[in-house]
């Protein structure tokens, strides 16, 4: 395995293991923190990723709304995913436009 392929790897790991911490109340902020911080950095949209983070993003619109649960960062990461979605295969740039929506919609009537 080349350096780019173990880096990969090692993301794609790293993705899943922020994927089970978002389920958790407990645990939710600070992996959403953590992913939002990883999305700020353009390299984070690349198509290597995208399973891994559709993956965390349909945890964080499924949670989000939820008691106990950060719903102002849940928006704000997934805002920041849908301004990139034109990285995005177009089924999971539908994805980030209706959960972005969605929350939106929540958000507006909190």
């Amino acid at each position: 395995m080349n350096e780019i392929e173990r880096h990969i790897q090692q993301t794609t790991d790293r993705l899943q293991c922020i994927k089970q911490h978002l389920i958790s109340v407990n645990s939710f902020r600070n992996a959403a923190r953590e992913l939002l911080e990883w999305c700020m950095d353009k390299r984070a949209f690349q198509p290597h990723f995208e399973a891994g983070l559709v993956s965390c993003l349909t945890v964080v619109s499924k949670v989000a709304p939820q008691a106990g649960y950060d719903f102002d960062l849940g928006y704000r990461l997934l805002a920041v995913c849908a301004a990139h979605k034109e990285k995005f295969s177009a089924n999971s740039a539908d994805l980030l436009t209706s959960w972005s929506e969605e929350l939106g919609q929540l958000w507006l009537l909190r």
